[in-house]
């Protein structure tokens, strides 16, 4: 298989991540590509945690949702440059006198990198509507706007209409080395009509996986799943074998939902499809094409079909998304690992005190009595990798108007992934917020880290590299050294979208895939629930590539095999 730059990418990415540790947040990803790309929800960061970029869920405040004011000062008295950056905000009051009351972290960035940001927070709900609201208004723009997700056709066609700054020629030039680590297949991700438009978000490879509770395949006598069979063995037991020991059949094995897919396509890489496309006889196609796509989905319907997940699954929404597994109606959970596991394993033992349903001691020595997860970032050997990057940052010419600006704005962005500024954004200021603990741990001193006076500024963190030697982190709790654990296994068995470097260079898939997309994505929610026949599904298809879907696969081929050489 010819897969030169596509390889080239997982390589270096695996090496980048190597010695990641398990990030605090979630994916703000949403929603699927025509072959239903992977997407997560979001999840919490807290100082508790080692590294990470991505993007807390807490409490998101007032932080407003009309586009940014006018009226930025680009330099200050003093002469120190000045950055104007908009960026999600989830906690509400980030960056204002609510938080850094003395504006001793300000003063801390600045010290440091030696260019003033000029905050500009919106509610992290309805994010991406303001920001397409501010890329229309060209007097309001920041120099630094950020976004989230994937790169999106909004993004790409302000892009061709020459919105934002090529900004390789700078990073190029060896002054930003933090942000030179960024991969050239990363950046042809990111290259519209030959300018490198956009510095990625970094995440970890290996985040997605199963989780499943511990406790109830303790008590049944289940070992940890290292096949499908192995994984459809465990389902039906947690239907079928009262793990929870009331006496009633009221449990289901695994927790799903119709709007977000992402756990199908984890499920897909179990069964040998890749993730959106896949090379075949020398082309790539859409994972849809393959027969592995249609085993997979046939696994789904089978556990429709036998009562092993709720069968009213379609039309279960995101709302309140692992809520039945938090409250034992389901035992396992596909997703981040961070997600599905973390998350539900520290719901365990916090408030709810989830007790365990086995007289086994948890594996977590300072919650011995309560259920607990186990994660597994690997089925049959692959799992889905995650979009490699979680959104991005942009350089506007509306308001970086010199080449000055731009290397303002540029040293901003690299200097923020020093550690020092990762320590702050973390963990805030030292003898402050936190203090080093005698294993030279950091352990925050303050009561609730949504207060911390930093919060918020790892969003203009683009996590080049994504570690960093000699990093300030937290002491792992046992959730955490065991969600590290699994995604670190993971990575290398990470299977990569191999088109998504030509995609945004398909002008039919940056015209049409929005709006098409549902075609496949409601049509496999409809067969896997067992409402369609594969000859429906199959008529999907064909409507799909006569909507534009042919003409995307045309394009994404010409481009790949000019790329093969």
């Amino acid at each position: 298989m010819k897969m030169k730059k596509i390889i080239a990418l997982a390589l270096a990415l695996v090496m980048v991540f190597a010695l990641a540790a398990c990030g605090g947040g979630g994916d703000t990803n949403s929603g699927s590509g025509s072959n239903g790309g992977t997407t997560s929800g979001g999840n919490t960061t807290t100082p508790s945690t080692s590294g990470g970029n991505d993007s807390g869920s807490g409490d998101s405040g007032d932080t407003g949702t009309s586009a940014p004011s006018a009226n930025y000062t680009m330099t200050k008295d003093d002469g120190m440059p000045q950055v104007s950056v908009m960026l999600p905000g989830f906690y509400g009051g980030e960056m204002t006198e609510t938080r850094d009351t003395d504006g001793a972290v300000q003063k801390a960035i600045e010290d440091h990198i030696g260019v003033s940001p000029v905050w500009q927070f919106q509610n992290s709900e309805g994010y991406g509507d303001v920001m397409n609201m501010t890329l229309l208004d060209p007097d309001n723009m920041p120099m630094i706007l950020s976004f989230t997700g994937a790169i999106s056709t909004t993004i790409i066609n302000a892009a061709q209409n020459g919105a934002f700054w090529d900004i390789a020629p700078f990073i190029d030039s060896g002054d930003y080395p933090n942000l030179a680590t960024c991969s050239q297949d990363l950046r042809d991700v990111f290259t519209v009509n030959g300018a490198w438009v956009a510095i990625p978000k970094m995440r970890d490879l290996g985040r997605y996986g199963l989780s499943y509770r511990g406790d109830w395949a303790d008590k049944l006598g289940i070992g940890v799943p290292e096949t499908v069979d192995d994984v459809y063995n465990m389902l039906k037991a947690f239907r079928e074998d009262d793990p929870d020991g009331n006496g009633q059949k009221d449990t289901y094995g695994l927790e799903v939902n119709g709007s977000y897919l992402g756990w199908m396509d984890v499920i897909f890489t179990w069964f040998g499809c890749g993730v959106g496309w896949v090379e075949q006889d020398g082309n790539l196609v859409p994972v849809h094409e393959t027969a592995e796509f249609k085993e997979a989905c046939d696994w789904i319907r089978k556990l429709t079909e036998e009562d092993i997940i709720r069968p009213d699954w379609p039309s279960v929404g995101t709302d309140g998304w692992g809520e039945a597994t938090q409250k034992g109606q389901t035992g396992a959970f596909v997703d981040t690992l961070d997600g599905g596991g973390r998350r539900q394993w520290r719901y365990y033992i916090g408030d709810a005190n989830v007790p365990s349903v086995t007289d086994t001691p948890s594996p977590d020595p300072d919650h011995p009595n309560n259920a607990w997860s186990v994660m597994v970032g690997a089925i049959n050997g692959h799992t889905a990798c995650t979009n490699v990057y979680n959104g991005g940052f942009l350089i506007t010419k509306a308001a970086a108007k010199t080449e000055d600006d731009v290397r303002a704005c540029l040293q901003f962005l690299d200097k923020m992934n020093d550690k020092e500024m990762r320590a702050l954004a973390n963990y805030g200021i030292e003898g402050v917020s936190y203090h080093i603990d005698e294993e030279g741990y950091a352990v925050s001193d303050i009561s609730d880290v949504a207060n911390l006076p930093s919060q918020g500024i790892n969003q203009a963190q683009a996590f080049l590299p994504y570690t960093l030697e000699d990093e300030v982190q937290g002491k792992p709790d046992a959730p955490g050294e065991a969600c590290a654990e699994a995604q670190a296994a993971a990575r290398d068995k990470a299977i990569i979208d191999i088109a998504m470097a030509y995609e945004v260079q398909s002008p039919t898939y940056v015209s049409e895939n929005s709006n098409i997309s549902t075609k496949i994505s409601d049509a496999k929610v409809r067969y896997c629930a067992g409402v369609d026949t594969w000859e429906q599904f199959q008529a999907a298809v064909a409507e799909w590539e006569s909507l534009g879907g042919a003409a995307i696969k045309q394009e994404i081929n010409d481009l790949y095999h000019a790329n093969q050489g």
